[in-house]
């Protein structure tokens, strides 16, 4: 999977912000064997909702988010997954244009705290994922939304490079010029602020997966830092995010997600 990175001063807060419990399962999670997806997933044990992202490609290769709600019966996650589609990116923001409709199931056996398995059955294509963490990080991540911009998130992780540097990254869920999901990754040094943020295509839903199919663009950049301002005023955790898209610029006030929410129809 692939990411957004903040300031040194934001992660420093992350870290005190996030909770780093001995069974939480809050982060980003990932089948290594399946590259170019991922699952963000927001549960801490002793909170009864489970919240959680996918990100995937429909049956033709393009990108692809769900979102599935709902609480553990054992150590077993039944859940319905949901898409949506909402405001064209370039255009003005509209909450009521955000609509979600059914798209499957997802069941997500926790028995192991390492190793998740993820069952899903999405326009009648079936299938199971293996899931792992993607960092090994002890605090694995968070998600962020603009409370004034609904329908759309940001999940943040935090993780350890192959030469041990310290790195963060995002997922940016939102929709295309025409409305349609759509999501940018980033990645970058911890202490950076702005970042590449690249578009993927990949192997469609319910073909044997190809790692050969994945490709990569860059599709504009990412700037995100965390609000000192608001933060000395009212003690809330707030991060400025701007970006530009395909010349399409734009601004984000972004603060922590809390699970659940309802689902818009």
């Amino acid at each position: 999977m692939k990411k957004m990175a903040l300031s040194f001063i934001f992660l420093s807060f992350l870290a005190m912000y996030t909770p780093c419990l001995a069974t939480d399962y809050t982060g980003m999670w990932w089948d290594a064997d399946k590259p170019g997806t991922g699952v963000y997933i927001d549960y801490t044990e002793g909170v009864s909702a489970v919240c959680g992202s996918w990100y995937l490609y429909d049956d033709r290769g393009n990108p692809l988010w769900l979102t599935f709600m709902g609480s553990l019966s054992g150590n077993v996650l039944n859940a319905e997954l949901y898409r949506f589609t909402g405001p064209r990116m370039g255009g003005p923001w509209d909450n009521t244009a955000v609509k979600g409709e059914y798209a499957g199931t997802v069941s997500i056996d926790v028995s192991n705290p390492d190793r998740l398995v993820m069952n899903y059955e999405v326009d009648r294509i079936s299938g199971t994922l293996n899931l792992t963490r993607f960092s090994s990080d002890i605090c694995k991540g968070s998600l962020w939304w603009d409370v004034q911009k609904q329908g759309q998130g940001v999940a943040h992780f935090h993780f350890t490079g192959a030469q041990g540097e310290d790195l963060s990254g995002l997922v940016w869920y939102v929709y295309d010029t025409n409305g349609d999901p759509m999501w940018y990754t980033a990645t970058g040094n911890a202490t950076a602020t702005t970042f590449e943020a690249w578009q993927f295509t990949g192997p469609p839903l319910g073909e044997t997966w190809d790692t050969a199919l994945l490709k990569k663009k860059q599709a504009g950049t990412i700037t995100a830092g965390f609000d000192k301002t608001v933060f000395a005023s009212s003690n809330r955790p707030m991060l400025d995010m701007n970006f530009t898209i395909d010349n399409i610029g734009g601004h984000l006030s972004l603060e922590p997600f809390i699970c659940p929410v309802a689902v818009p129809k």
